[in-house]
């Protein structure tokens, strides 16, 4: 599986689910994408932004789905995730893994920046 971003990095993420999620007041669509624990923090914060989430694609095979508008950060954590279930004859096997969960922008959100952003333009002072 591949995740391509707005800014054009692709990235292989172990998992993505999708779901609802409470963020910010609100029940939100949220992806949630889970990496290998050496995955950086400090890379997929810089990367998993409002601006590069516009956009994001998911390759998965020959199938390829676009989502737009997950642009709201809603977790990033790295914790211990059970990769194989305890059994008789042996102990849970637990890994640490990464999750970067962004959660996408209601109507009247986008609607909002849509908004906003065509005032901005009508403001713009004339180049001359």
């Amino acid at each position: 599986m591949i995740i391509k971003l707005t800014n054009g990095t692709a990235l292989n993420p172990i998992l993505a689910t999708g779901g609802q999620r409470y963020v910010q007041g609100v029940s939100r669509d949220t992806l949630s994408f889970v990496f290998p624990a050496d995955a950086g923090m400090d890379e997929l914060d810089a990367l998993f932004t409002a601006e590069n989430c516009e956009a994001i694609t998911i390759v998965d095979g020959e199938n390829e789905y676009i989502h737009h508008g997950y642009t709201i950060r809603a977790e990033l954590k790295r914790e211990p995730v059970v990769v194989t279930p305890a059994a008789e004859a042996s102990e849970a096997v637990t890994e640490n893994r990464v999750t970067v969960s962004m959660s996408q922008r209601t109507y009247m959100e986008s609607q909002l920046a849509a908004t906003q952003a065509a005032v901005e333009m009508l403001c713009m002072p004339d180049a001359e």
